[in-house]
C-alpha cells in the first residue's frame, strides 16, 4: 500500500465520527495500563488511525510515536492530540517498513487491530520490523480478528478495504514466536459480532 491507498481515500471521504474503529473499546489496553503491566518509556503505536490509543498511552506517561499509512488519519490524530493537550509524534508511513525510525527502539509496541489488514506476503516482514525496533523485554500488545468466532463473512463493513485476515492462536505463535513470547491472551466479543477478537500481551525475547 502507498500513502495514496484505499485507506487514505477512506479517511478523506468519511467523517471521523463515522469511522467504526475510531470508537472501538480498548478495555484490555486500559486494564494493562492501570495494572502497571506495560511499564514506562517509549511506545510505538502501529496503525494508529486518528490517534485515540496513542493519546491514551501519552496520558499514561509514554513517549509515543504513532504510525499510520493514511496521511489524512495522521492529520486527524494530530488535531486530536492537540485538543487533548498531549504530545505525540505522528508519522504517515507504511508500518511494514519502519526504516524511517533508524536505530530507534521502543519499550512498548501497540498493534490494536492493524495486523489483520497486513497482506499475508508482508506479515513476516512486519513482525521482523516490530522485533527490530523493540528493546529486549519490551512489551507488545496485539489485538486481531480470530478464527474462533468468525462468521461466514467476517469482513462486514470493512469489505471495501480488501482482504481482512483472521488468525488462530497457532497462527500467532508461528508468526511471532521467533521474537516474542506470549504472556497472556483473551478473547473479546464485539457488538457487531462479525468475528471475535483475540488480544495478546507479549514480551520481546
Amino acid at each position: 500500500m502507498t500513502k495514496n491507498s484505499t485507506w487514505q481515500k477512506y479517511y478523506k471521504k468519511t467523517p471521523p465520527e463515522k469511522v467504526p474503529w475510531n470508537a472501538t473499546p480498548h478495555d484490555y489496553l486500559s486494564e494493562l495500563l492501570e495494572a502497571g503491566k506495560l511499564g514506562q518509556g517509549k511506545a510505538l503505536d502501529l496503525g494508529c488511525g486518528v490517534g485515540r490509543k496513542s493519546i491514551l498511552l501519552a496520558k499514561h506517561g509514554f513517549d509515543v510515536t504513532g504510525v499510520d499509512i493514511a496521511a489524512e488519519a495522521i492529520k486527524q490524530a494530530e488535531a486530536n492530540a492537540e485538543a487533548e493537550s498531549v504530545e505525540v509524534k505522528f508519522v504517515a508511513e507504511d508500518a511494514t517498513d519502519l526504516s524511517f525510525l533508524g536505530d530507534e527502539k521502543f519499550d512498548l509496541v501497540l498493534d490494536w487491530s492493524n495486523l489483520h489488514g497486513i497482506p499475508a506476503e508482508k506479515q513476516v516482514r512486519y513482525v521482523s520490523e516490530i522485533a527490530k525496533h523493540s528493546k529486549p523485554g519490551a512489551k507488545l500488545v496485539l489485538r486481531c480478528f480470530n478464527k474462533t468466532g468468525a462468521s461466514p463473512n467476517p469482513l462486514g463493513f470493512i469489505t471495501v478495504m480488501g482482504n481482512i485476515m483472521i488468525f488462530s492462536d497457532k497462527d500467532i505463535k508461528k508468526l511471532y514466536g521467533k521474537h516474542f513470547r506470549i504472556l497472556e491472551t483473551r478473547e473479546t466479543k464485539p457488538k457487531h459480532r462479525l468475528t471475535d477478537f483475540s488480544e495478546y500481551l507479549m514480551e520481546r525475547i
